[in-house]
């Protein structure tokens, strides 16, 4: 008679250990092994018993104790035995190189947990790799990418937070290769910044400073000429031990005053 049920396409199929040897007539109680250990079914449906050639009916023809199979009457002496455990587990051993797809690995699987103990390596560039990457000196903070952003100079410190996913950088003392005398980032010129020579600059230290360019009002270079307002309409100090320059002629606005401090010298050309 042909099998009627659900095909058996499910699990591995496992034949158990032959135990006709034991069939005495009378003996209706046997241990199931598979290779010399003890084998545990799930329940009598779990098998498929047969004596004789003719398959026996779970829980009527026998039932399952444990690791024992318990038939309802003995089986003849000698009488031909086999029994194929069904939909056993399928062990997966550890898979070939190369055969796990992204897809196959499940939302949220990598998790910060696994990358702080590096069990995953984050930022790791494939052949197609874009994005860009960040070091300190030289030095990978935060994996790598096509682009590589490097800062440098002393005192700067970078850390990869790795809650946040985000890059904490401290900038202090000088920018890199700047030599300025402001903490930051300098230039030797700059627009809108606070170097020593810019466009719309804040003017670093004291009118009586060395060594400073300082500028109050236009002044430009072109084409290697220097170039000057011809009106002068904020007061103007002198001070000791400084001589002035002023291109000429000039235009002194109303109530505005030229002061020049003694043994100082104004000249106008």
């Amino acid at each position: 008679m042909a099998y009627i049920g659900r095909g058996l396409d499910r699990g591995n199929y496992l034949k158990l250990d032959d135990i006709s040897s034991q069939f005495d007539g009378s003996k209706t109680t046997f241990n199931l092994t598979t290779g010399g250990q003890p084998f545990f079914p799930g329940s009598a449906f779990s098998l498929l018993v047969s004596i004789s050639g003719v398959i026996q009916e779970p829980e009527t023809a026998y039932q399952i104790n444990s690791s024992e199979l318990v038939f309802t009457g003995p089986p003849g002496l000698g009488e031909p035995f086999f029994a194929v455990a069904m939909s056993q587990p399928i062990n997966i051993q550890t898979p070939s190189d190369g055969t796990i797809s992204s897809s196959k690995i499940a939302a949220g699987a990598v998790t910060t947990a696994k990358i702080a103990d590096g069990a995953v390596t984050p930022f790791k560039l494939s052949a197609d790799a874009k994005g860009v990457g960040i070091q300190s000196g030289g030095v990978s903070i935060a994996g790598a990418g096509v682009t590589q952003l490097n800062f440098i100079g002393l005192g700067n410190t970078f850390l990869y937070n790795n809650t946040t996913k985000t890059v904490d950088i401290s900038i202090s003392g000088s920018g890199g290769g700047g030599g300025g005398a402001i903490g930051g980032i300098t230039t030797a010129a700059g627009i809108g910044t606070e170097v020593l020579v810019g466009i719309n600059t804040i003017p670093v230290g004291s009118g009586s400073s060395e060594g400073i360019l300082q500028t109050h009002g236009s002044i430009a270079i072109t084409e290697g000429a220097l170039l000057t307002d011809q009106n002068i309409n904020t007061n103007l100090f002198i001070p000791s031990g400084k001589n002035g320059l002023v291109i000429g002629a000039v235009t002194v606005g109303v109530g505005i005053t030229i002061d020049i401090a003694p043994g100082s010298t104004l000249v106008v050309v």
